[in-house]
């Protein structure tokens, strides 16, 4: 039998330590790089279609 945590309210969250994302001057440490592309160009991907899609129809996304 499933038993509910009566103490927890909905959207209330765990406790987080910040500390060991900051260091002693607070400011961010570790994390990825992440590499973005330049706001006024597009990329372009192929995608599938749904089912019997008609043949001029595009089955291409752009992404901004």
């Amino acid at each position: 039998m499933l038993m509910k945590n009566k103490n927890k309210k909905i959207g209330q969250s765990k406790q987080v330590d910040h500390s060991k994302f900051t260091n002693s001057e607070g400011y961010l440490v570790g994390g990825i790089d992440v590499e973005m592309s330049k706001p006024n160009e597009t990329q372009t991907d192929i995608v599938q279609g749904q089912g019997n899609i008609l043949p001029e129809k595009k089955r291409s996304a752009k992404w901004y």
